[in-house]
């Protein structure tokens, strides 16, 4: 599985890259048809809160999920990205189970 991280305006450092590398390679658990994730790490400068987004887009066989979160700070943003993935990735996995179980077998 292949994790690609776009910061967008902006350098990161390696802590942050090997943080969000990491927890977004535990989702191979839930699902293991998962061939690459893009991260995106964006600074919204203009808001007076300075809130940090992370989106991801998680590349499936036959479809592709993309999850967003936002928090504070990066970890908390890729966390709350990160459940949403999980989450995402699970009933993908579900519903390809159930369209597999349904099917009569061919002999």
């Amino acid at each position: 599985m292949d994790i690609t991280l776009e910061p967008v305006d902006f350098n990161i450092s390696q802590d942050l890259n090997d943080h969000m590398r990491e927890m977004f390679s535990k989702l191979s658990k839930y699902n293991d048809q998962i061939v690459g994730i893009d991260l995106y790490l964006k600074s919204n400068a203009n808001n007076e809160n300075g809130e940090k987004t992370v989106d991801a887009k998680v590349f499936l066989p036959g479809n592709d999920i993309f999850v967003s979160g936002e928090g504070d700070s990066f970890v908390s943003a890729g966390q709350d990205c990160y459940e949403v993935a999980k989450r995402h990735v699970r009933k993908a996995k579900e519903k390809v189970k159930d369209r597999q179980q349904g099917r009569p077998d061919k002999y």
